[in-house]
C-alpha cells in the first residue's frame, strides 16, 4: 500500500480544509468541495457530515477514486472505508482537537457522521 510522504501529508492535513473531488462513473472529476480532514499515525481521513446527501460522498463510495489538494500538493487518491473501532476513536479525538471550537467538532465523532469515515490513500 502506498503511504503519505510526511511533508505532503502535513501540507494537506494542516490547513482547516482541503479540496476533494470524487471520480464520477464516467471517469470525470467534478468541481472540488472543501472538506475537513485529519491525519492520524501518518494516515489521512475524511468524514461526510451529511452522509450520502453530501455531493462528494456517494461518488467516492461508488468509484473509490478521487483527488485531493491543499498546501500546494495535489494527489490522485483512492478511498477506503474505515470501520475499525480503535482507529475511529483516534480519528474522533483528532477531529475534536483540530476543529474545536467549531460547534460541529463534537458531531464529527458521533453517529451517524462517524460511520462515514474514509481513509484517503495516495496512488503514487
Amino acid at each position: 500500500m502506498t503511504t503519505w510522504n510526511a511533508e505532503e501529508l502535513a501540507r494537506i492535513a494542516e490547513p482547516e480544509m482541503f479540496d476533494l473531488s470524487a471520480q464520477l462513473e464516467d471517469g470525470t472529476m467534478p468541481k472540488t468541495v472543501g472538506i475537513w480532514a485529519v491525519a492520524v499515525d501518518g494516515r489521512l481521513f475524511v468524514r461526510s457530515y451529511t452522509g450520502l446527501a453530501g455531493k462528494w460522498y456517494a461518488p467516492a463510495l461508488a468509484s473509490l477514486q478521487g483527488r485531493v489538494s491543499a498546501g500546494g500538493v495535489t494527489k490522485d487518491v483512492r478511498f477506503e472505508r474505515i470501520t475499525d473501532e480503535a482507529i475511529n476513536a483516534l480519528i474522533d479525538a483528532e477531529y475534536l482537537r483540530k476543529y474545536t471550537p467549531s460547534p460541529y467538532a463534537p458531531e464529527m465523532g458521533q453517529e451517524p457522521v462517524r460511520s462515514n469515515t474514509l481513509e484517503v490513500i495516495p496512488l503514487d
